[in-house]
C-alpha cells in the first residue's frame, strides 16, 4: 500500500468512526500535509481516493467536508414534491447567520416551545444570471453542530442530514407572489415582478417537524417538475 492510500485509509477510518459529523468541514490539504509530514501532492491523491469512494466533498476555495448521507435527489424522488427543473452549481452568498428566540409562530410551526433558540440562516444563491434566496430555521436542539459553511458545498436538503434526527419526509407549500422592495433588490428582478415562494416543512420518519425552509425564486426564470 502506498503512502497516500494509508493516509486515506486513515481519514476513511476516522469518518467511519464517527469522528467527523455529517457533513462537517474536515482539515485542509495544507492542515493534512502538515499532520501527516507529506508532500502537497501526497495529500491530494488522497483526498482523490476519498472523492472517487463518496466520502468526501472537495469544493476549490471552501474545503474538505463530509459527503452528506443522503442527497438532496433520493429526498425529492421520496416525497414527491415540486423541484425545479435542473439542479444548477450555484454559488452561494452568505447574507445573515445567527441563533434567535423562536417566536409563537416559529415554536407552532415546528413544535417547540417559544424563546427556545433556533439559527436563522439566510443566504443568496447565484447561478448563471438567476438569483435565489434561502431563508433556514433549525432548532438549535436538533441541529447543536451545525455548519453554516456546507451550504456553499451540498445544498439544503443534503446539509439537513447533519442534525441529530433525520429527514425522511418533507411537506411543500408553493405560492406565486410579487417580489417585496428587498426581493426585488436581492433576486435582481423588476419591480412587480412574479417570485415564486416556497415553503418546506421537514420531518422525521416519525412525522415531527425539525426545519423549516424558505425559497424565493424569479418565477419568469425558473421551471418546477412536479411529481405525484
Amino acid at each position: 500500500m502506498t503512502l497516500f492510500e494509508d493516509i486515506a485509509d486513515e481519514i476513511s477510518q476516522r469518518i467511519n468512526e464517527g469522528f467527523y459529523s455529517a457533513n462537517s468541514s474536515l482539515p485542509n490539504e495544507i492542515e493534512l500535509q502538515a499532520k501527516y509530514g507529506v508532500s502537497r501532492s501526497t495529500v491530494r491523491k488522497a483526498i482523490d481516493i476519498l472523492v472517487e469512494q463518496h466520502k468526501v466533498v472537495r469544493k476549490r476555495g471552501v474545503g474538505l467536508f463530509l459527503a452528506p448521507e443522503i442527497s438532496a435527489q433520493n429526498i425529492l424522488e421520496m416525497t414527491g414534491v415540486a423541484k425545479p427543473a435542473s439542479i444548477d452549481d450555484f454559488k452561494v452568498i452568505m447574507r445573515d447567520k445567527y441563533l434567535r428566540k423562536a417566536g409563537p409562530l416559529f415554536a407552532h410551526l415546528l413544535h417547540i416551545q417559544e424563546n427556545e433558540l433556533v439559527y436563522y440562516v439566510s443566504f443568496l444563491q447565484q447561478g448563471g444570471e438567476k438569483v435565489t434566496k434561502e431563508v433556514l430555521i433549525l432548532p438549535l436542539q436538533y441541529f447543536p453542530d451545525f455548519d453554516v459553511s456546507v451550504l456553499k458545498v451540498v445544498t439544503v436538503l443534503e446539509a439537513m442530514s447533519s442534525g441529530k434526527r433525520k429527514v425522511a419526509d418533507m411537506e411543500q407549500q408553493l405560492q406565486l407572489i410579487t417580489g417585496s422592495t428587498e426581493l426585488v433588490k436581492q433576486l435582481q428582478i423588476s419591480e412587480n415582478a412574479p417570485v415564486f415562494k416556497t415553503v418546506n416543512f421537514m420531518y422525521t420518519e416519525g412525522g415531527d417537524p425539525i426545519a423549516l425552509e424558505t425559497r424565493f425564486e424569479p418565477a419568469e426564470v425558473t421551471k418546477y417538475v412536479v411529481d405525484f
